[in-house]
């Protein structure tokens, strides 16, 4: 996979002067959170003095990835932009999701640039060309497909992020060790330093992209311990975290594939022993009903992400079975 594949440039920076757009565009609009405005302030405020932009502010979290804060965004961004304009995202995952199907629509399609200051963003959420918003409880049902101008990574953002939203976007990261990268998983292992970690992460999750820009095939290895994971974040309401969301997810894959003597047993023991770094022991005790709110689901049939000699395994399964196995044999078990 060579980097020269993707349409956009991924680049980390340092300060917001990192940040050039080179090409010309009439108008820009920031899109950020509350949260990060009031952390990140000086470095929001440079970039909108730079491109002499507007700036629109919405909540931090996840119910703000609604409907109604869609409209409000483009409500505003038609006011004030034109076709030949740019929304710069900063933010984390919610705010590249939103911002990014904004741009998808507004005008039949403008330029958007993602600038991520979450390790979630960094390592997914402004990587790959998804956008979208959730809708009828169901996470990231409504988007599109469409790649920003420019990702940048603006990594020094994370050392005023909050320890539990650091950690929430580690299982990403560990996602990418279990289901591909074994460089990756000796760097996290062994400790090594995040910029160096980062870029693996990242070039990890642009492999998948390049290889199945729209998750027709391989690219849904990256589901890797979402099937669960969005139904315990929805069924929380959305007050648990995306990140052990899905860690909680992997944990369930993993357990699965070793009931269904899929995934080996030196696959399972190294799979628990990256998670258990940063999401400990739990009990796991979800009421779970069914997994059809999952995008992957074809008629009865779900293409569910297993783990086999260390890298992700994507099988047909029935639902209601993967179900059936859940309550019968994970729930309410520690792992």
């Amino acid at each position: 996979m060579n980097k020269d594949e993707l349409s956009y440039e991924i680049k980390i920076i340092h300060k917001a002067s990192e940040i050039i757009l080179e090409k010309k565009f009439t108008k820009h609009l920031v899109l950020t959170d509350r949260n990060l405005y009031r952390e990140q302030r000086a470095f929001i405020d440079e970039i909108v003095k730079k491109y002499d932009a507007f700036i629109y502010v919405i909540d931090a979290g996840e119910e703000t990835k609604s409907l109604s804060v869609l409209e409000n965004i483009l409500e505003y961004a038609a006011d004030k932009l034109d076709r030949h304009s740019i929304i710069i995202n900063v933010g984390g995952g919610v705010v590249t999701d939103i911002g990014g199907f904004a741009a998808s629509i507004l005008y039949r399609g403008i330029k958007h640039v993602n600038v991520a200051t979450s390790l979630l963003a960094m390592t997914d959420a402004a990587i790959g060309s998804k956008t979208g918003i959730d809708f009828c409880d169901k996470k990231n049902i409504l988007g599109t497909f469409y790649d920003p101008y420019k990702v940048f990574i603006a990594i020094d953002a994370l050392k005023t992020l909050p320890k539990d939203e650091y950690i929430s976007g580690f299982a990403e990261v560990i996602k990418h060790a279990l289901i591909y990268n074994d460089e990756l998983y000796d760097l996290i292992k062994n400790g090594a330093n995040i910029e160096e970690i980062l870029e693996k992460s990242i070039w990890t999750k642009v492999h998948f992209v390049c290889e199945d820009k729209n998750e027709k095939g391989a690219r849904m290895a990256l589901n890797f311990g979402h099937t669960f994971g969005h139904v315990i974040e929805a069924a929380s309401g959305f007050t648990l975290s995306h990140g052990h969301s899905v860690a909680t997810g992997m944990k369930i894959a993993l357990e699965l594939g070793k009931i269904l003597n899929i995934t080996d047993e030196e696959t399972y023991m190294r799979g628990f022993e990256l998670i258990h770094k940063y999401y400990p022991i739990e009990e796991i005790n979800y009421e779970i009903k069914s997994l059809k709110s999952d995008k992957k689901m074809m008629g009865d049939e779900i293409n569910f992400v297993f783990l086999k000699n260390k890298e992700a395994l994507i099988q047909k399964m029935d639902e209601r079975k993967v179900v059936e196995l859940y309550n019968e044999h994970i729930k309410n078990k520690k792992f």
